[in-house]
C-alpha cells in the first residue's frame, strides 16, 4: 500500500522586519479590512498560511492555492479547551493587527511570530503538519479528515507544551466548508 503525503510545518522565530503577510504562527495577523473588529476578546491568533506557499505540495488540491487560510482559537471554558475559528480569504489582506494576542488572558506572551517552512512528509509523520492521518489515533471509528496536526513538542514556541499529545483540526463533512472545521485536543 502506497502512503500519501502530508505537508510538514517547521517553525522558526521571525527576524525583525519580516513580511507580515508571510505564513506564520502568532505575531501580527494580516487580515482583510472587512474583518476589523470581527474577533472576540478571548480569541487568539494561532496562524496564517499564504496558500501559494503550499500550492506545489498540495497535490490533492485540498485547499485553494491562492489567498490565505487563518486559524484563530478561542477559549471555550475560560483557560482550558480551545475551539477553532478557521477562515479563508481569497485575496491579499490589507490590515495588520499589532499585539493581537497581548490582551488574551493566559496567552499574552504569544505576540512573537514564528515563520513557517513547508516540506513533504509521510501522512503519519509525528510532527506539526497539514493533512495526512492523525498520529496516535487509537479509535475504531473512521478516522476524521485532518486539516492540521499541531505537535507542541515539535517546535520552540512553548504553545500548549503541557499537552502530552496533539491538537487536531479536522475538516467537516464537506472539506470545502472551512467554517465547519473542529478542534480536538488528544492526549497520548
Amino acid at each position: 500500500m502506497r502512503m500519501s503525503k502530508a505537508i510538514k510545518i517547521t517553525a522558526k522565530k521571525a527576524p525583525e522586519g519580516y513580511d507580515f503577510g508571510a505564513s506564520k504562527f502568532f505575531g501580527t495577523p494580516t487580515v482583510p479590512l472587512a474583518w476589523d473588529g470581527d474577533f472576540y476578546d478571548d480569541e487568539l491568533f494561532f496562524c496564517q498560511i499564504r496558500l501559494s506557499d503550499i500550492a506545489e505540495l498540495d497535490k490533492e488540491n485540498k485547499l485553494p492555492h491562492a489567498g490565505y487560510l487563518y486559524v484563530f482559537l478561542h477559549t471555550e471554558d475560560g483557560k482550558y479547551h480551545l475551539g477553532a475559528d478557521v477562515r479563508y480569504h481569497d485575496g491579499e489582506p490589507e490590515l495588520a493587527i499589532d499585539d493581537f494576542n497581548a490582551a488574551v488572558e493566559d496567552y499574552e506572551k504569544y505576540t512573537e511570530a514564528y515563520l513557517m517552512e513547508f516540506s513533504e512528509v509521510d501522512e503519519d509523520e509525528i510532527c506539526t503538519r497539514l493533512f495526512g492521518v492523525p498520529s496516535d489515533w487509537n479509535y475504531v471509528d473512521e478516522t476524521p479528515k485532518l486539516l492540521m496536526q499541531y505537535d507542541p513538542l515539535d517546535n520552540e514556541m512553548d504553545f500548549l507544551d503541557t499537552l502530552d499529545g496533539f491538537v487536531y483540526l479536522f475538516f467537516g463533512e464537506n472539506e470545502k466548508d472551512l467554517s465547519a472545521v473542529t478542534l480536538r485536543e488528544e492526549y497520548t
